[in-house]
């Protein structure tokens, strides 16, 4: 395994401290898994779903862009809960 890769440490912060490595690896070994559902997420609404021109025509546009917006929100902080990179 690549000792570089860093995991968000909400993955193991419940784990008693001497099961916290291994469970680390365990997520860094399910890097190739991970990266797929990050493109699926991104693909769910992230790539720029957004608000189009026919919703202004809805009283209630304001409440869809916000409740897209709140969408985004939750797959971005998927997207970033399960990135494996050298960069945390």
């Amino acid at each position: 395994m690549d000792n570089n890769l860093k995991v968000k440490t909400i993955w193991f912060q419940d784990l008693p401290k001497a099961q916290q490595e291994q469970f680390k690896q365990n997520v860094i070994g399910s890097k190739l898994i991970l990266d797929k559902l990050s493109k699926i997420v991104y693909n769910m609404g992230v790539s720029g779903e957004s608000v189009k021109l026919t919703d202004y025509d809805s009283p209630s546009w304001s409440h869809k862009q916000a409740d897209q917006n709140g969408y985004n929100r939750a797959l971005r902080d998927i997207i970033d809960l399960i990135t494996i990179n050298g960069d945390h």
